[in-house]
C-alpha cells in the first residue's frame, strides 16, 4: 500500500496544485454562494441565498437610509434610482437588492471599478461621519462602524462595498445619460423669465360666502353620500406594548458662591484677576464633566437600546417584556388608536427632525408580516435623549362607514364643492367683465369694482425669490404672472378656499452680470436631471430582461 502511495506521490502533488488554483482563481460570488443559505431569488439566470439577500439588500437598505439620513443628497439618488416604484418597505429593499445587483453587472460590463482611495475619500466627505468642525472624524466612523451597523450584521467592508457602487452609480448614470444634452438658448430664455420683476394688482374673491348660501336636504346629502361612498372609511387602529428608554442622566450641580472676604476685598488687583481666573476655570471644569458624564450615561442608554433589539430578534420578538425588566424599562401598553389620534405618550417628536414628524407616525409604517420580527419596530430616537421601541398587537383595518358615521363629512364635502363650483363661476364671470373694461380703458381696479369686487391690492418689483403676502396674494403669484404680456390678465387662480383675479401691469428682466455662469450652472443641473431619469429608465429597463424570480415564494 505505502509502495503504491510512494509510486502516485507525483500525480498527487500535481493534483494537489491544480485543486489549489482552481480553488485561488474561483469566482469570490461562488464561494459566497458555497458559505451556506438557501436561494431566494434568481436575477438575470443567477441564484442569491439569503445571506447575500440580507447584507446586500435588506441591511444595506437600511444603512443606506441611514447614512443619506445626515443629509447627503447623492445616497437618496442612490437610493431612489434603484427602488423607484416600490409600494412598501419590503418592495424597496428587494428593488434595491435587484437594483445593486445589475448595477454590479454593469461595473464589469462598463469597467467602472472604483479604487480603495475613491472610496476613502467618499466615505470622509459624508455628513454623518463628520465631527462639530463639519470635518470627517475617525471616532465617529469607528463608533459607527461597530455600533450602529453591528445591528444590521454588516462591516466596514459592506460599508466600502456600498461606497463602491455609489460612485460607480454616478460613473454609470453619465454613461446611460451620455448625449442628453440641454439646449442652452432654452435655459437661457427661461432663466430671463426666472430673473423677471414683476408689477400689478390682484382682485380676490373669498369661499365662505358661497357656502353660507348652500344649505342642502337630508335628501341630497343621502344622494351624495350614496354616490362616493367608498370614499369615507375609518382610519386603520393599532394596539402596541412599547417602552420609553430614558437615560439616567446626572442632575447639574449646584455650587454656591461664598461671599467675598475681607482679604479678597482688600487684595490687589492681580491677586483679584488670578482668584477669578481660578474660579472660572473651576467652572469650566466642573461643566466639562457634568457633560461628559451625561455623554456616558448616553451612550451607556445607546448601548442597552441596541442591545435589547438585538436580542429581540435573535429570539424572533419573542419576550419583549421579560428583556425590558431586565434593564428596568417601565411597558406599557396602549388601547387602540389611529394615526391621528395618538394617546399622549405616544404623542413625541421624532429626534432632529425637519419636519416635526412624531413617534405615532413612525409605528404606523410598521409593515407586519408572518415574521413575528416584523411586529417590533427598530429602535426610534424621541425627544432630546430617548428611545423607543414598540411591538404591534393587533390592527384594525380601515372599512367603510355607515351613512350615520359618515353624515357630517358628506354634508361638508357637499357643501364645499358646490361653493367651490359658484367660486370659479363667480371668478371666471368677473374675470370676463374685467377684460371688457381693461380694454374700454379702465383701470383694473375700476373694472373690479364694476364687476363686483370691491377691495383690489398692488404688488412690486415681485421676483422668484419673493415670498407674497398670501393673505391677500395668491402663493403662486410670480409663476401665474411669468409669462402674461404687461396690460393683461393671467388666467383665474383658483385656491382651496378663495379665487384670485390678477393683472400684470409691468414686467422688467434684471440683468445679471455673471449670467453666463448662471446659464451654465443650469444647463449642467437639467443635464444631470436628464441623465438621472435615463439612468432610472435603463435600471428599469435590465431588470425587466433579468427576468427576477422570488424563489422564496414558490
Amino acid at each position: 500500500m505505502i509502495e503504491n502511495i510512494r509510486k502516485y506521490t507525483g500525480l498527487m502533488i500535481v493534483v494537489f496544485v491544480i485543486l489549489f488554483i482552481s480553488f485561488f482563481f474561483l469566482d469570490t460570488r461562488s464561494v459566497r454562494n458555497m458559505s451556506g443559505g438557501h436561494a431566494v431569488m434568481k436575477i438575470a439566470g443567477r441564484s442569491y441565498n439569503d445571506k447575500e439577500y440580507r447584507s446586500l439588500g435588506t441591511g444595506s437598505f437600511e444603512l443606506t437610509r441611514n447614512l443619506a439620513s445626515a443629509g447627503d443628497f447623492g445616497l437618496y439618488e442612490f437610493l431612489m434610482g434603484l427602488s423607484s416604484g416600490a409600494t412598501s418597505q419590503d418592495d424597496a429593499s428587494e428593488k434595491f437588492f435587484v437594483g445593486r445587483m445589475i448595477l454590479r453587472q454593469a461595473k464589469e460590463e462598463f469597467g467602472v471599478y472604483p479604487g480603495e482611495e475613491d472610496i476613502s475619500a467618499y466615505l470622509k466627505s459624508l455628513r454623518v461621519f463628520a465631527g462639530p468642525d463639519s470635518q470627517f472624524n475617525p471616532e465617529t466612523y469607528r463608533n459607527f462602524i461597530e455600533k450602529g451597523m453591528g445591528r444590521l450584521g454588516l462591516t466596514e467592508k459592506d460599508l466600502r462595498e456600498l461606497a463602491s457602487d455609489v460612485i460607480a452609480s454616478k460613473k454609470i448614470n453619465a454613461i446611460v445619460g451620455r448625449g442628453l444634452s440641454v439646449d442652452r438658448n432654452a435655459v437661457a430664455k427661461d432663466l430671463a423669465l426666472e430673473k423677471q420683476q414683476i408689477s400689478g394688482e390682484v382682485a380676490k374673491l373669498e369661499l365662505a360666502p358661497y357656502e353660507e348660501k348652500i344649505q342642502p336636504t337630508e335628501e341630497e346629502i343621502k344622494k351624495y353620500w350614496e354616490t362616493i361612498s367608498d370614499s369615507f372609511t375609518t382610519e386603520p387602529r393599532r394596539k402596541f406594548t412599547y417602552i420609553i428608554a430614558t437615560p439616567n442622566l446626572p442632575a447639574e450641580p449646584k455650587v454656591d458662591e461664598a461671599a467675598d472676604s475681607i482679604a479678597d476685598a482688600t487684595a490687589s488687583e492681580d491677586v483679584k484677576k488670578a482668584a477669578a481666573k481660578k474660579k472660572e476655570d473651576a467652572k469650566a471644569k466642573r461643566a466639562a464633566e457634568f457633560a461628559e458624564e451625561r455623554r456616558k450615561k448616553q451612550l451607556e442608554l445607546d448601548s442597552l437600546v441596541d442591545d435589547f433589539s438585538y436580542q429581540l430578534e435573535q429570539q424572533k420578538g419573542s419576550g419583549f417584556e421579560d428583556l425590558a425588566k431586565q434593564n428596568k424599562w417601565e411597558v406599557k401598553t396602549s388601547e387602540f388608536f389611529s394615526r391621528t389620534t395618538a394617546p399622549k405618550e405616544l404623542d413625541l417628536a421624532l429626534r432632529s427632525s425637519s419636519k416635526g414628524s412624531k413617534l405615532a407616525e413612525e409605528l404606523f409604517r410598521i409593515e407586519p408580516t408572518s415574521d413575528p420580527v416584523s411586529k417590533i419596530s427598530q429602535p426610534i430616537a424621541i425627544g432630546e435623549n430617548q428611545w423607543a421601541v414598540a411591538r404591534l398587537d393587533g390592527e384594525e383595518k380601515s372599512r367603510p362607514k355607515t351613512y350615520e358615521e359618515a353624515r357630517a363629512d358628506a354634508r361638508a364635502q357637499y357643501i364645499s364643492e358646490k361653493a367651490s363650483e359658484a367660486l370659479k363661476a363667480a371668478a371666471t364671470e368677473a374675470s370676463t367683465k374685467i377684460k371688457s373694461a381693461l380694454a374700454a380703458g379702465k383701470s383694473f381696479a375700476d373694472a373690479a369694482k364694476e364687476a363686483g369686487i370691491a377691495e383690489t391690492k398692488a404688488f412690486s418689483a415681485v421676483t422668484s425669490s419673493s415670498k407674497p403676502d398670501t393673505a391677500t396674494q395668491p402663493a403662486n403669484l410670480f409663476t401665474a404672472a411669468r409669462t402674461i404680456d404687461p396690460g393683461s390678465l393671467a388666467d383665474v387662480i383658483t385656491e382651496s378656499d378663495r379665487a384670485f383675479i390678477l393683472f400684470v401691469g409691468k414686467r422688467e428682466v434684471v440683468k445679471e452680470a455673471d449670467a453666463a455662469k448662471s446659464i451654465d450652472a443650469e444647463v449642467a443641473s437639467s443635464t444631470t436631471k436628464n441623465e438621472t431619469v435615463a439612468f432610472m429608465s435603463w435600471i428599469a429597463a435590465r431588470t425587466e430582461a433579468a427576468k427576477v424570480e422570488q424563489l422564496y415564494k414558490r
